[in-house]
Parts: structure tokens; sequence; C-alpha cells
């Protein structure tokens, strides 16, 4: 009777129509026998199940087709399946594709997570932020011989707990404390919280006999999980009992099953828990001092702005990549989601996107369109913020992040570092300040700075951080009022700040407060409560320094200092009394926003520090730094200091070097290519350039190379002249008394640097030398002249010639040169639209990729892509072998743009063959068409597209950009 069963089923099986597999019962009912026979039998057999047999035959069908048409969309796709009789909608057959691709890059995927030794945790949002404490515990917990500290994950619901387990896991696996297929055994103690008896046989097991349909001897999730993790959640729900248990396997790694009175099983577990409870009160004392690894995961609310705006993008995207469609999301959305208080945290976030995105999706079927809007009015009139959410769980507060309307593609996550998550704003703090100064005073102590330079500084540092917060009372755009403060500090900080505030008004006489300095003290306390809190370390090393120069501020402070201590139980340490000080100066005082240049002076023997101890007195200020070169100390020591040195001040505007001789020269090269931060060297230093330059940056808004050459100008004594923008040819003049002798020697060191410029060579001793160059300016764009003699024009720079064309000299005409055009080119051009080797298969993903950039951005309106893709059906955009450039209509570009990419591998362009491997999408408004001219001149060029496929980075490649149209 059994072998006749199994003959009919697989002979049904064998006949059934590949669109539609029988059933288990299906086949039951055509054989009138029982489901369970059919389902016995076919998995004896290793038949798969219908549905995994119509993935099966969907798969074969979908491959058959690519063969013939690899660049087929998936409409289409799902089109022809379904004339061939296939049920089938675009998630699934997306979600095949995807698992198809999966399947054909694991091995790759998993050799280069290997070799990268890539961290588990570096995917979390908050790795480098919120988490990095908690990663860094789990971490220590994996690490821990012989096989991991026993950890215990606690947070609110929704915080994660599970995910960063299941890290962990990852995390053992990569270091090889766990095998490769080790497992990672998991319990929801919640599941059976209303029988304990089962979740203690699901946990360890039971012996045949132990309880009423005990039949045979079972094993339980302890013995499965030997050699890997258990992972216990919702732990507190598992009973005293059960807790009892564990001990046993905790301290020997012992267990026996239930019913077992001898016999004692091993199990090697790396054991973690998690729970949402009082762990002082849900589990038992005897069983807590078992787990000495305690993690806390922070609730949303305790999240920065930030990290809250990259997993709601995330999400999104996750949302994307599951309906394969393009997602348009409204600004006023993302803002929704971002105000939004969520007592469910991540999880509950998570889900109302999915439910934003499912209603959205509904609203799509009725339409032919392969995208979803998400429009502000779609979510009012869906309500998908319920009616029983308080008014008090709305945030607010006034965000200082500017959105705008977003588009998510699909499988965007390969491209991520070209995906806008969010722009923080000029007042959104950086990293932890008591972070960074560590950072920083641990780097230069070993670099072997002396403690007096490490404090001189710091202290810069200290003060460029304040400088950059965007203090600026003149601008009221999107501040937080202090009335809103407790959404952001808690309502114990934000009364006594806010109390504060009006006692400096009132007492102090302060009529000027500037509130937004007031919103970053409030942050700045929390953070420190938090770290105070966790008895970490504050280190001020300015300390004394803040005493004697802001003695006013720093009694401010103690006085604030009391009122927070009496308020929140708490004991603040003397240096963050400093940090509140500096807080409390900025507090009474506008500030500009712009980052401060560094001046750094470098000399041989004591003479910087001298020089610079003149100018700081002389000038009241004490932010330039002096670096004394000993004769016997190894000039490489000193390099490795001042790089160190350039690190910490980071200075955003750059660094402005003042050397005396020697080897010392090169320094600014040397720091620019070892940090990124832009410099400019002056050699022979003397004091009065260097007062010059304190001036210049205390008082103006000149920019690094402003200063510069306004400062070469007074040192060499030559003028130099703006240039206005002209679509002559650019030339150069040679100027020397007799125009061949030195004049053509110019022309040759000219022509050797710029071989597209024409260089004229000119006589000063010739009667009509003005004339002619006043005939010249009608027919080529001048200027400079560079010679040995100054003819005095009117409106053309002079740049004096000495025994060769120095370094100096050369950066001195390549900026005259690149006014004509490069502050246009550097908006249009930006580094961070240059994408090196973008990965994508098809023209369609190319241009949603880079068209994805350009709308996350602003810069284009939504209708522009489907106009680039009109555009592109009406005839190849591919300019020439290897380029292509696409385009849309102008009146849907915002703000003119250029984004460049340079694809990882040729794709076909068009129908002609053409491959293409470097793309310009283009989005110029009608008054920029002349740049795009410019464009087109240089890419026929051959050499500049050998340039380009070859640049390593998104440096090289803008360069060769810079360079063609210099």
């Amino acid at each position: 009777m059994v072998e006749g069963n199994r003959k009919d089923i697989t002979e049904l099986i064998k006949n059934e129509r590949p669109q539609e597999p029988l059933t288990d019962e299906q086949i039951s009912q055509k054989l009138s026998i029982l489901r369970e026979t059919v389902n016995n039998v076919r998995k004896k057999l290793n038949i798969p199940s219908s549905r995994d047999r119509k993935r099966m035959n969907v798969k074969k069908a979908v491959e058959l087709i690519k063969t013939k048409n690899s660049n087929i969309t998936i409409t289409s796709l799902v089109a022809k399946l379904k004339q061939q009789g296939f049920k089938v909608s675009r998630s699934y057959i997306g979600e095949i594709i995807n698992s198809a691709c999966d399947e054909v890059t694991k091995e790759l995927q998993s050799r280069a997570e290997c070799e990268n030794e890539m961290d588990s945790f570096q995917n979390l949002t908050g790795y480098d932020g919120s988490l990095s404490n908690n990663i860094k515990q789990g971490k220590a917990s994996v690490l821990y011989p012989p096989f991991g500290l026993p950890t215990l994950i606690i947070g609110e619901s929704g915080t994660g707990k599970t995910l960063f387990a299941e890290c962990i896991y990852q995390y053992a696996v990569q270091k090889k404390i766990i095998e490769l297929d080790g497992p990672f055994v998991s319990l929801n103690c919640a599941d059976y919280s209303d029988n304990p008896q089962l979740l203690l046989s699901m946990l360890y097991g039971y012996k045949k006999g132990a309880f009423t349909g005990a039949n045979q001897d079972t094993e339980g999730l302890v013995e499965r999980a030997n050699k890997g993790i258990l992972f216990l959640d919702e732990i507190h729900r598992l009973p005293p009992k059960g807790q009892e248990m564990l001990f046993s396997i905790l301290d020997k790694g012992k267990f026996r099953r239930l019913g077992e009175v001898v016999n004692d099983r091993k199990s090697q577990i790396y054991f973690i828990g998690a729970t949402t409870e009082n762990i002082e009160s849900s589990l038992l004392l005897t069983f807590r001092r078992r787990i000495p690894m305690i993690i806390e995961l922070p609730s949303l609310k305790d999240r920065s702005t930030k990290e809250k705006i990259q997993l709601i993008y995330s999400f999104f995207q996750e949302e994307a990549n599951r309906t394969h469609l393009k997602i348009f999301v409204k600004a006023k959305i993302m803002e929704a989601f971002v105000l939004k208080k969520y007592l469910g945290n991540i999880g509950q976030l998570k889900s109302e996107i999915q439910v934003t995105c499912a209603n959205a999706y509904v609203e799509k079927m009725n339409n032919s369109r392969d995208e979803i809007n998400i429009g502000f009015n779609e979510m009012l009139y869906h309500n998908f913020f319920n009616n029983n959410t308080e008014n008090s769980e709305i945030q607010t507060t006034k965000l200082t992040v500017t959105f705008k309307d977003m588009l998510f593609i699909p499988n965007a996550t390969n491209k991520g570092e070209h995906f806008v998550t969010a722009n923080d704003s000029h007042y959104s703090l950086p990293k932890d300040i008591y972070e960074k100064i560590e950072e920083k005073y641990y780097e230069l102590k070993k670099a072997k700075v002396t403690s007096v330079e490490i404090e001189k500084i710091i202290w810069n540092f200290i003060l460029s951080n304040f400088s950059m917060m965007g203090i600026d009372s003149n601008n009221d755009k999107n501040v937080t009022s202090l009335d809103e403060l407790k959404y952001l500090v808690g309502e114990n900080i934000a009364v006594v700040v806010k109390d504060f505030i009006k006692k400096i008004k009132k007492d102090y006489s302060q009529l000027h407060v500037n509130e937004k300095v007031a919103i970053y003290l409030a942050i700045h306390i929390s953070e420190a409560m938090k770290r105070i809190n966790l008895k970490q370390d504050i280190i001020n090393p300015n300390l004394i320094y803040i005493k004697e120069n802001l003695k006013a501020e720093y009694d401010m402070a103690c006085s604030l200092v009391q009122d927070l201590e009496a308020n929140n139980k708490v004991r603040i340490p003397e240096g963050e009394v400093g940090f509140i000080a500096m807080y409390i100066n900025e507090l009474l005082k506008p500030r500009s926003s712009k980052s401060r240049i560094t001046i750094i002076v470098i000399s041989h023997g004591k003479i910087a520090s001298e020089m610079i101890a003149v100018a700081n007195k002389m000038m009241n200020v004490d932010f330039p730094i002096a670096v004394d070169m000993p004769f016997n100390v190894n000039p490489i020591r000193i390099f490795e200091q001042i790089i160190e040195i350039s690190k910490t001040l980071d200075s955003q505007s750059g660094i402005l070097f003042f050397v005396d001789m020697g080897s010392l020269l090169n320094v600014g090269e040397i720091v620019e290519k070892r940090t990124g931060i832009k410099t400019r060297t002056i050699d022979r230093v003397d004091l009065v350039s260097v007062m010059e330059a304190i001036r210049k940056i205390y008082i103006s808004e000149e920019t690094l190379d402003d200063i510069y050459y306004d400062i070469m100008n007074s040192k060499h004594t030559y003028h130099m002249v703006s240039t206005n923008h002209s679509d002559k040819p650019l030339a150069l003049i040679a100027m020397c008394l007799t125009g061949h002798g030195v004049a053509i020697k110019i022309k040759e060191l000219l022509s050797a640097n710029y071989p597209h410029i024409k260089v004229i060579p000119l006589s000063i001793l010739d009667a009509n030398v003005k004339q002619e160059i006043h005939n010249l300016k009608q027919k080529y764009n001048i200027p400079a002249i560079i010679g040995t003699m100054n003819p005095y024009i009117e409106g053309i720079n002079f740049i004096p010639f000495e025994s060769n064309f120095t370094q100096d000299k050369k950066m001195l005409l390549d900026h005259v040169l690149k006014q004509k055009n490069y502050s246009s080119l550097k908006k249009i051009f930006r580094e961070d639209f240059i994408m090196i080797d973008l990965e994508c298969k098809t023209k369609q993903e190319v241009i949603e990729t880079m068209s994805m950039v350009l709308f996350n951005n602003g810069f284009i309106k939504k209708s522009y892509i489907d106009s680039v893709f009109e555009r592109e059906n009406m005839s190849s955009t591919c300019f020439k072998k290897n380029v292509a450039i696409p385009h849309g209509l102008p009146s849907f570009v915002n703000e003119t743009s250029i984004i460049s990419a340079r694809l990882s591998q040729a794709i076909e362009w068009d129908n002609n063959g053409n491959l293409v491997n470097l793309v310009f999408l283009l989005a110029v408004k009608d008054d920029d068409i002349n740049i795009i001219n410019d464009l087109f001149r240089l890419l026929k060029q051959k050499n500049n597209i050998d340039e380009f496929i070859k640049a390593k980075n998104r440096f090289e490649f803008i360069k060769v950009l810079y360079d063609a149209f210099s």
C-alpha cells in the first residue's frame, strides 16, 4: 500500500502543471488518502513543497527570458510570465532575482568579508555614536576567554536587543570563537510564560516518561546550542526554578534534562539574555551575579537626531528594495517621522514606515506608474499617526536639519556612499567633546609633544569647536526655543538652564544672551551627566587657563553647577565646570560661525616661540601655534609632531604655515597629503607678516588663499587684479627688456606647465608695447604678465620672474588663472557628486542612481528623471566612445549641477552596441548653457577621457576637470 502511494504521488507531481504545482491537500484529494501520508512520502523522497516547486519553475522561466533579453525590466518580466500562465507579482519576481544574485555572489562576499575583517557591528546605526560603548562591551564579552562572558542586554521594547545579540554572534564567528556553522539558538520566554513546565522542557529537554506525553528522550535548546550561542529573550519570564537550573550550565557547563536524576550532560554555550524589565526586581540575585556583562541599549529618544534620520532613511530604503519600486517621500513626511516620539522605539518607527508604504502602495495600484508617492495629504488621510496618540508624544522641537524631498531606488544599498542620508546643519554638535579631547590628548602624547604644547594645542582645538557651532545671534531661523529644551535634555536640566538665563539677565544686567548657545549648553550638560553617571573621566587640560582668563564666566559656571547638583543629585567635577564656563563665555557674545584659519609658525632654534609670544602680546590673541625645531633633533620627528598637531586642530578653513628655511619649506605639502587639510606655506618668516596674518584672520572673512596671496604680495611687492569671466581663449605675456632672452625662457617654462595656454613674448623697450598689449586683449583673455619688468597695464596682473619659476610663483599664477571660472566650476562639479567605480548593470540603473543623488540634494524636481528617460528614448546620448551625457529638461532643474560617474565595468548604452563607462548626467538651467560647451570641449580630447578612467579617487577625477578648464 505504501509503495503504491509512493508511485501514485510521484506520478502526479511529475505530470503537474509547472505554473501551478499541486499542494499536498490537492494530491490527497485526488488519491483519496490522508494529507499527512502525502507529506510524509514527499519528505522521504526529498520532494520540495508545492511552494518551493513553483519557485524553482519560475526561476527557470526567468533565467530563460533573461538569456534572450538581459536588460528586461521587472514589469516586462512579470507580464511575460503571466502570458506563460504563472500567477506572480512584482515583489515575488524581484525577490527571486535578488536571491539568484545572492547565490552567485555569496562565496565572493564571504571571502571579501574575511579579507577585510569586516566588523559585524558596523551596519548598526549608531556604531560610532550612541552605541559605541555598547559595542565595546559586546566585543569584550565575546573575546573574554575561554568562551565569552555571560551577557544580559537590557533596554526598552523595540530598541534592537535581538539584532544586537545577532551581531554579537556574527562577531564571535568572525573572531573564530564560534565555528562558521556554530548554532545561534533563540527562545522568547514570553511565548511560553503561561506554561512554565513547557518552557523548561523546551529549554532543557526531557527524559522519556518525565511527564504525560513525554514519549521519547528529547534534547532541549541548551543541548542544541552547544559550541554556540543560547539567546533567551524576555528572560524575566523565565520562572525562578528555570533561572536556578541555569546556574549549573553557567558555572560548570553542565545540565540535566527534565526527569533525569543523574547523568549530567555537558554543553559549552555562550549565554545571552535580554529583558525590558528592571533586572533588580525581575531576576534572582543569585542569577544576576552569574551574568557579569550588562549592556543597556539606548531608547530612540536618547538617540541623536542624526541617527534617527539615518534609521528612517534605511527603513524607507528597505521598503524600496522589498517592493522593487522607486519611493518618493515629501520633505514634510520625513520631518513628521523625526518629530514624533515613539513609545515602541525603533520597532514602532519601522512598523509605521512599513504601514505608510503599504497604504501608498495601494494607491499606486490605481495608476500605471512604477513608483510609490508618499505625500502629506495622504498621511493625514490614512491617519498614520493614530488618534490615541497624545499631543505630548509629538516632539515640537524645531529641528536644526533642513529636509528635502527624498527619492529611494530599489537595491541602492551597494551605492550607500552616494546616498544622502542627512545634511547636518551647522547647528549640529560634532562627536562628544570629551571623547574628541581624549582622542587628541593621547595622540599628541604618543607623538611626544610636550605637556605645555599639548595644553596650548588642545585649547585651540576647543576654541575651534566652539567657533564652528554655528553661533550667530542675527540668524533666528530654525532655532529651538528654550521652552522646548525639555524634549532634548529632560525637565531637570531644562529648568535649571532656563532659570540660569533669567538670572544672567537680571543679576548681571546682561541683556543680550545668545539662546542658541544656551541650547548647546543644555545638550552639553545632558551629555556630561551621562558621562558622570557612567564614571567616565573628564579631561580638561586648560582648567587653570580658564580660571585665570574667564574668571567671571567661571564664577557663573560654579553657580549653575550648584543648582544642577541639587536638582540632579550628582557631583560635577571641576573640569566640567571649566567647560561650562567656556559655554557661558560664548553665551554672552556673538561669534562668527566660520571656522578660524590656523597659524603655525615653525623655525630652527627658539625663534618661533619668541615670535609668537610677541605677536600674541601685541595683538592680544592666543590662537597661533609655535613649533621650535632644535638643531640636534631629527626633522622627521618634528614633522610627525606637526602632523599630529594639524590633525588635532583639524581646521576646516585650513592652516597657514610660516617657516624659516631648509626642509621646513615642504611642511605644508606634507601635512596636506597626510591629513587632507588645506595648507599654504610662507617662507622667510618675519614678525610683521605673522601679525598681519593674525589681524586678517581675526577681523576679516578672507579665505586662506586670500590671506596667503595678500601676504606674498606685500613680501614680494607685486599686485593682483581680479579677472572677469571671458569666452576668449587664454593667453599669457612673457616680458623682458628685449623680448628675446629671458622672455623666451619664460615662454618655455610656461608652455611646459600650461600647454593649452598661448604664451606671447614681448619687449618692454618696444615703444608701442602698451598698444600691442591692448590689441592682444581684444583677441585674448590675458590674466597675467610674467617677466623681469612691469609694464603696469591696468587690469592685468604682473608676476615677477626671478632666476627661476619658483613653486610660489606657479601657485600664484594658478590662482590667477582659476579666478576665471574656478568658483563656478567648484559649485557645479562637486567632489561628492563624483562616483568612482559605480556598480550598475543597466542604463536605467545608472540614471536612476545618479538622479537620486541630485534629487535628494534638491538640485532637480521629480519630473526631471522622467524627462531624462524620454530624452534617451528619442536618440542615444552616447557622446563619444566610452562616454554618455544623459540630460533632462531645464524647466525641471532647480540649480545647475553635473554629477559624474565612472562605472566599475562598461555597460551597453544603446541599440547600436555602444559601451560606456563614463557618464556625466547634466542638470543645467537655460542660462548656464556655456558651461556645457566647456564640458563638450573637454570631452573631445581623448587624453582627458583617459585621465578620467585612470583616476584612482574623486580627488584625482575632479583634478582632471579643474586642470583642463584652467
